[in-house]
């Protein structure tokens, strides 16, 4: 569906530049004919020509008011597919008797997002409107996963009937049959690896709602990653956004999961716990979980103790004692002091990111970075930043990504545009993807193909082998600038006289372009204007003998 719109962007596009061509053949038609056009000819050709430039400007709107919308078209349609994707959790999830909490509120959020921009999407691109998640077919699905999970737990509850009703030498044998209580929150944990840190909720460990964000089961039926790893999530107590970088651990993943359409071929815990603890990455890195583990639970502890304290002072004094203690906890600890050096790290690596996160975010991300060790690896540092990014119109960043934001906002001025006015819309998305490694050619390219409409086919093609505007109308501008006595850089790349030097079939030369700039109204204000025009006065006074 997203070819609906760059298919409807390229017709305008192809449109708006055959009006251009066919306004400029009716006013070379015109101006060629000179005197010899008559009165109704030349009627009949102004009229066209404003007919054609009437559609040459709606043409440049249209496209300029879809070009706005290409991303939200791109985000409906990307969030049309992950409700679908979701509700198919929820429905798998109630079908095998599990929570569906986290889901439920990711769905929420889904909804609220589409419901916003849904309304001028549908408007612009009425192709890519499908009927809402909650249709007839929904609906049925809903309720077959509702008696599905209904059917199992009166299979359960008639289970336990069955064990209550016998003797009481079978009381332990019917035990069996109902839910058994969770495992204790350490158990087959590898060494040094702790599922506060790792685990589902825990402290430091990525949320529902993270996990939620990170759910997208390919349309297609193929098994992506982010859905066997949110699947795991749910399954297994210790699993961290590390396995989506760690090939080693990844591959655990995918063969604990197996087929994500059911849960049959699913890795035993036991064994999933067997060998991850086994695995050269828990070896390499369970001494660090373990002090990490150490130090947050110190810090906790001491630090709930100190709250406890707190809250039963009953002086000032005593008050501020405990507040000073608390201060000094949160500064000179181990823990305190092992997250200073990692955020001092991740601002030194990731400056340009960490610019549009506020101090709050910035301290929750660096803690979750630390507590699951991965504060010194750049390449984690950089992908899990890069989704965080929230950019604003003005916005100066720092390092890498600040440079190429430097670089697009030349880029887009050498080219006639701004870039938060013509751009706004992109730039969030073009960070995040440069964060993750894409070339900053890719959107310089993307502002000079959107400064090639209604341009001469030869500029155009200039513009493709990686010219800006200035670049290519430079002699001019700098000869317009001197015949003109004015500055070059106040000659707009739009100047209507500058872009006369090149037109549809060839170039002006240098000799010819500064020739018309005589007709140019700004000419009669120059000094050189003035010496020839007093030049010819004092001819015509000489001629008449008013001159020695």
């Amino acid at each position: 569906m997203a070819n609906a719109v760059t298919s409807k962007l390229t017709n305008l596009s192809n449109q708006y530049s055959a009006s251009v061509k066919e306004l400029r053949e009716l006013q070379a038609k015109l101006r060629n004919g000179g005197a010899g056009v008559s009165d109704a000819e030349a009627k009949r050709l102004n009229a066209l020509i404003k007919t054609v430039d009437a559609k040459r400007l709606q043409f440049m709107e249209d496209y300029n008011n879809l070009k706005k919308l290409e991303k939200p078209a791109k985000d409906y349609v990307n969030l049309q597919n992950d409700l679908k994707d979701i509700q198919a959790q929820i429905n798998k999830a109630k079908a095998r008797g599990e929570k569906t909490t986290a889901l439920e509120a990711k769905k929420t959020a889904l909804t609220t997002k589409l419901k916003a921009i849904a309304p001028a999407v549908e408007q612009a691109f009425p192709e890519l409107k499908v009927k809402p998640v909650s249709t007839v077919a929904q609906d049925a699905a809903d309720k077959a996963a509702a008696k599905a999970a209904a059917d199992l737990k009166a299979k359960q509850d008639a289970a336990a009937k069955a064990a209550a009703d016998k003797a009481a030498a079978d009381k332990a044998a019917a035990a069996k049959l109902t839910t058994p209580p969770p495992p204790p929150p350490n158990k087959n944990i590898p060494p040094g690896v702790n599922a506060g840190v790792v685990g589902v909720g825990g402290a430091g460990g990525i949320t529902d709602s993270q996990n939620a964000a990170t759910t997208a089961v390919s349309v297609t039926g193929n098994q992506d990653i982010n859905a066997i790893y949110s699947l795991a999530r749910l399954k297994y107590d210790n699993v961290d956004s590390i396995f989506l970088y760690d090939p080693e651990l990844k591959q655990i993943l995918i063969d604990a999961v197996g087929d994500i359409a059911t849960a049959k071929d699913d890795m035993e815990e036991d064994e999933f716990l067997r060998r991850l603890n086994a695995s050269d990455w828990a070896i390499r890195n369970a001494g660090t979980y373990r002090a990490r583990d150490a130090q947050r639970r110190e810090y906790n502890e001491t630090l709930d103790k100190y709250n406890q304290q707190l809250a039963i002072a009953d002086t000032q004094e005593k008050k501020d004692a405990i507040l000073a203690k608390i201060g000094e906890l949160k500064t000179t600890s181990s823990y305190a002091r092992g997250l200073a050096s990692a955020k001092a790290y991740i601002e030194s690596v990731a400056s340009g990111l960490i610019g549009t996160m506020s101090p709050e975010r910035l301290d929750a991300f660096v803690k979750r970075m630390y507590d699951s060790a991965n504060d010194k690896d750049p390449n984690i540092i950089n992908r899990e930043l890069s989704a965080l990014i929230s950019y604003k119109a003005g916005m100066q960043l720092g390092g890498a990504i600040g440079g190429d934001l430097t670089t697009l906002r030349a880029t887009a001025r050498a080219n006639g545009f701004d870039l938060d006015t013509q751009f706004g819309s992109n730039i969030n998305d073009w960070l995040q993807r440069l964060a993750k490694g894409e070339s900053v050619e890719t959107f310089k390219n993307t502002i000079r193909g959107a400064a090639k409409l209604g341009l001469p086919d030869k500029v155009a093609n200039l513009l493709d082998q990686g010219l800006d505007i200035k670049d290519i109308y430079a002699p001019y501008r700098n000869v317009m600038a001197s015949v003109l006595e004015i500055a070059p850089d106040s000659i707009s790349l739009d100047d209507k006289t500058l872009r006369t030097a090149i037109g549809p079939e060839k170039e002006m030369s240098i000799y010819d372009f500064q020739r018309s700039l005589r007709k140019d109204s700004r000419w009669q204000y120059t000094n050189n204007a003035r010496e020839e025009s007093s030049a010819a006065v004092l001819g015509v006074l000489s001629d008449f003998g008013f001159q020695g």
